[in-house]
């Protein structure tokens, strides 16, 4: 009998144990799941149909696809408006080009104030250089070969410089800058300032109403390849002067635009590179951050596929988010896989 009686009570708690032991586990996945909780994102990008629009659709699918039960929209916007809207945690996401983030820590046009802090995630390139373009009737009727020559020569130059108050237009106003131009002495020879963005510029060149214009985009550029089918033109170097006051104004380092990269370019030209960035709420939580930095790196060719342009994107190059801060739960990331110390 108290054999029986021991059994029984063996039974029992062997169940109570492996009871406990269940719910222990239980316990373990419902923690587990909880730190893999479904994301719910929004991101901000450029103009619908855009380059920006490519890579953030893009990056939704892969964060779909990664993390089950993920939400993620885009929506359209510009650098500047993305830079405002995520450094202030109203949106998680966006894009902008590092020389916006720059210039939004810096207060400087078309910001109204300092932003305190730009919080980084990803960069996602480097590799867009400023190509400065002028039409070849234009350049041989008044001699002109390189910027200087525009200098010392004060020809009536027709420039388009993007949209007023716009990143870009700062960057072609720096160039001129660097050679001792301003848009005052543009209009004092003659000349014309028009504030078109880079492809209106470019039917304005084709259409004999425009002689000049610059822009920070990939190389080779379709809008310029489209130009020069039906309009000889000529590419600008910049000088190491100007490489370099672009570089300290807006964070665009120097670089070379290498020979035959158009048929009309026959050198190699000295130039400056732009680049652009996942920017991300600061107060994102550090293993949100962490996953979703996770999931875009250990997917970088799905992101290398959305466009050759993105083909050279490494995960050293997506470590660099200057000169944004890096967000902690990214840096942590960073660190683990030893791509950052």
């Amino acid at each position: 009998m108290k054999k029986k009686v021991f059994i029984v009570i063996l039974l029992i708690t062997s169940l109570l144990l492996a009871s406990c032991g269940q719910q222990d586990k239980a316990s373990f996945k419902e923690e587990k799941e909880e730190k893999t909780a479904p994301l719910s994102l929004t991101m901000a990008g450029g103009s619908a149909g855009g380059f920006w629009s490519l890579i953030g659709e893009g990056v939704g699918s892969i964060l779909r696809k990664s993390n089950s039960g993920t939400q993620f929209s885009y929506e359209t916007g510009n650098g500047v408006k993305n830079v405002i809207s995520v450094s202030s945690g109203q949106i998680p996401l966006g894009i902008a080009f590092n020389f916006e983030v720059k210039a939004g820590l810096a207060g400087e046009e078309p910001f109204t104030k300092k932003i305190d802090q730009v919080t980084g995630l990803v960069n996602l390139y480097d590799n867009a250089p400023l190509q400065i373009a002028i039409t070849k009737d234009f350049a041989d009727k008044y001699g002109i070969t390189s910027m200087e020559d525009i200098a010392e020569k004060k020809p009536p130059i027709r420039i388009g410089v993007n949209q007023r108050g716009n990143m870009v237009e700062k960057v072609n106003k720096y160039v001129f800058e660097a050679y001792g131009i301003s848009y005052d002495d543009i209009k004092k020879w003659g000349g014309e300032v028009f504030f078109e963005a880079w492809k209106p510029s470019a039917e304005m060149m084709k259409d004999n109403k425009l002689d000049w214009t610059g822009d920070p985009v990939f190389a080779p550029d379709a809008t310029l390849m489209e130009l020069s089918a039906t309009k000889d033109i000529l590419l600008l170097p910049i000088n190491e002067k100007a490489q370099k006051l672009l570089n300290e104004k807006m964070g665009t380092p120097p670089s070379v635009l290498k020979a035959s990269t158009y048929k009309f370019q026959p050198n190699d030209l000295n130039t400056v590179n732009a680049g652009a960035m996942i920017m991300v709420d600061p107060n994102m939580t550090e293993d949100e951050a962490y996953t979703i930095t996770k999931t875009l790196v250990e997917n970088i060719e799905s992101i290398q596929a959305l466009h050759k342009d993105l083909a050279a994107l490494t995960p050293e190059k997506m470590a660099n988010v200057a000169p944004a801060k890096l967000h902690p739960g990214a840096e942590k990331y960073f660190k683990e896989k030893g791509i950052l110390k």
